[in-house]
């Protein structure tokens, strides 16, 4: 086995490898330089470098390096030591635009811990091979399923975590991290209900079909079905009798568990309430007026104290109006700041509906500038207007918030967003209602004067935003 030592080096220290597999071999160089603007144009530089500004660097993912004279060639680990490298001097960027936005993502970060870090040093190239062709040629992690994850999370707010303070440690919303917590809880509480032995043995195995009780507590008609309602400080709140609530989840999980593609049956608000219908004449009879919360179901033991207690964290204050104390608004467009300011300063207990309908005109305008900044905005025109005709007719004409949104999305060009992140804004664009928050329901709140929305909905419909914000937002790094 190849002799492998650890050793904190400094990043001046590490060389970009001049033979990296990633660089074609026509363009490998000893210029250092010309090797770091190589993985900049070809690499997504650029987002690992947010990553680690956002998370910092993980001890399991050391670079490998080898001895060159006094310094140490990076064998494994160039696309981070780039990265490093640019964050430490943002003048390494081959453009002035691209100087600026490495500039303003390090202003906003202690650069100390990346000035010297850990690495694997061995004794040559060849030593490392097998190091570095398992990396890359072999799935070294297989990804958590959903329950997994919920569960992760939930051990992180037992740890004396909040919902926020999760989502800021790894860098997901705070919306996923409290609707994977609401799941989570819903699914333990199952786990106490009696079911017929081969159910519970389904019940409690990690092939469970997590994903489609989601489902029903996502849906409006599901959580209705159910009694309950999304509550941030226990999870969700039953606003019916505790014996209706078990009854239904009874059946929904025994449903789950023994009818086969029962995901595939409930995809519509339609299917959903075909399906509520049918198991309705199959569920007991007991009382339906009351209200719970998650606790009178679960009796668990408190978690011994750790041999040395944390220090509390201070609480945070929740904002009042829907976004959070810590998100900001980074870009100069003079409207998209006034509208930002505008909806921070509305309390949205108190004023629902001005919350809904600011939040609507901010996502509209937000986005369309994103697209100007960018350089999208004719090809988005173009896309929705072919022939002119709107154009002819409206000399300044733009495309209704929803093309925008479903352009952005089947084009994927939201620099950032994750794969479930954009599967989740699919969501908004749902004609049938079959989601708590759409553009429909954002429309609703501007158009049809019946609709007055309710705080939480206000708040879910951020939720659902809030990735998509967080980048249009902060456009102008990209």
């Amino acid at each position: 086995m190849a002799t492998q030592t650890t050793k904190t080096v400094k990043v001046g220290n590490l060389l970009l490898d001049p033979c990296n597999t990633r660089i074609p071999r026509v363009n490998q160089t000893n210029d250092q330089r010309a090797l770091l603007h190589e993985l900049v144009a070809h690499e997504s530089i650029w987002k690992l470098a947010k990553s680690i500004a956002l998370l910092g660097l993980f001890p399991t993912e050391r670079m490998v390096v080898m001895p060159h004279g006094r310094d140490y060639v990076v064998l494994e680990g160039n696309r981070r030591l780039a990265a490093i490298k640019l964050l430490l001097n943002p003048e390494l960027a081959q453009t002035s635009s691209m100087v600026t936005n490495y500039r303003r993502l390090a202003r906003n970060i202690d650069l100390t811990p990346l000035v010297s870090i850990d690495v694997f040093i061995v004794e040559s190239r060849l030593a490392a091979a097998r190091m570095i062709a398992a990396l890359h040629t072999k799935p070294a992690r297989k990804s958590w399923r959903p329950a997994q994850k919920a569960q992760f999370y939930r051990e992180m707010v037992e740890e004396g975590l909040t919902p926020r303070d999760v989502a800021q440690e790894i860098g997901v919303p705070e919306g996923e991290v409290r609707r994977s917590l609401r799941s989570e809880l819903i699914y333990r509480i199952a786990q106490t209900f009696e079911f017929p032995s081969d159910v519970h043995k389904r019940l409690g195995s990690r092939h469970f079909p997590f994903t489609t009780l989601e489902r029903f507590l996502e849906r409006t008609a599901g959580q209705q079905f159910l009694g309950i309602k999304p509550d941030n400080t226990h999870g969700f709140q039953g606003i019916l009798h505790p014996d209706r609530f078990r009854a239904v989840l009874t059946k929904i999980v025994t449903d789950i568990i023994t009818l086969p593609g029962l995901t595939r049956q409930i995809n519509t608000e339609s299917e959903m309430r075909t399906y509520i219908q049918d198991a309705e004449q199959q569920i007991p009879l007991t009382k339906k007026k009351g209200s719970f919360t998650p606790d009178f179901f679960l009796d668990e033991p408190s978690r011994p104290e750790p041999p040395t207690p944390k220090k509390p964290k201070r609480k945070r204050r929740r904002s009042t109006s829907i976004i959070p104390n810590d998100f900001e608004c980074h870009v100069h467009e003079p409207k998209v700041n006034a509208l930002f300011g505008e909806l921070r300063n509305i309390n949205v207990r108190t004023q629902r509906n001005s919350s809904g309908v600011m939040l609507r005109v901010l996502l509209d305008v937000a986005l369309w500038c994103f697209y100007k900044r960018t350089g999208s905005d004719a090809d988005v025109i173009e896309h929705y207007d072919k022939n002119h005709k709107n154009r002819r007719r409206v000399e300044n004409w733009t495309p209704s918030l929803r093309q925008l949104l479903s352009y952005g999305i089947e084009n994927h060009i939201f620099p950032g967003m994750s794969a479930d992140e954009y599967k989740s804004l699919r969501t908004l664009l749902a004609k049938d209602g079959n989601w708590i928050a759409t553009i429909d329901i954002l429309n609703e709140y501007t158009h049809n004067p019946q609709v007055q929305p309710t705080e939480q909905e206000v708040r879910t419909v951020w939720e659902r935003i809030e990735p998509l914000l967080r980048i249009i937002l902060k456009a102008e790094n990209y």
